[in-house]
């Protein structure tokens, strides 16, 4: 979400510099040699102009950190991504061993093998736990702030 958020930010930076006001198209008429150079200082004070903005804009966001913190989102959420992507691959490796056959046994919390039938049951316990709980509200807390 916060990542969105500061997508959204220099998504609305860009499209700021490009809503700038463009020069109405000049008559149909052959342009003179002092309209024609006019045109060309008028395009090229608009193009100083935009890149002004653009290296305000961009010295802004170095100046007050917003640019740092942007990035060091993006690299925690590439972190996240890391861990989440190794386990979805482990928990994939374990179905296909299950689905050839391979079954191994894991012992639970009291000592006895996990059954097939115990997801519901292990999934209520794990709802129950303080870890669990304060996770599941700093997770709705934030969709709620972001939403």
């Amino acid at each position: 979400m916060v990542l969105e958020n500061n997508l959204e930010e220099v998504k609305a930076q860009e499209e700021i510099l490009l809503s700038m006001p463009n020069e109405p198209e000049k008559a149909e008429s052959e342009p003179t040699d002092s309209e024609s150079q006019e045109d060309r200082t008028d395009s090229n004070a608009r193009q100083d102009s935009t890149n002004s903005d653009f290296k305000k804009i961009i010295y802004n966001a170095i100046i007050s950190g917003k640019l740092q913190k942007m990035l060091e989102k993006v690299v925690d959420g590439m972190d996240l991504t890391k861990v989440a992507l190794r386990s979805l691959a482990d928990i994939i490796d374990k179905t296909k061993d299950k689905l050839e056959g391979n079954v191994e046994q894991v012992a639970g919390p009291m000592g006895m093998p996990i059954m097939t039938d115990m997801w519901l049951p292990m999934f209520l316990s794990l709802l129950q736990t303080q870890e669990f709980q304060h996770l599941l509200a700093n997770m709705f807390a934030q969709l709620v702030k972001d939403g």
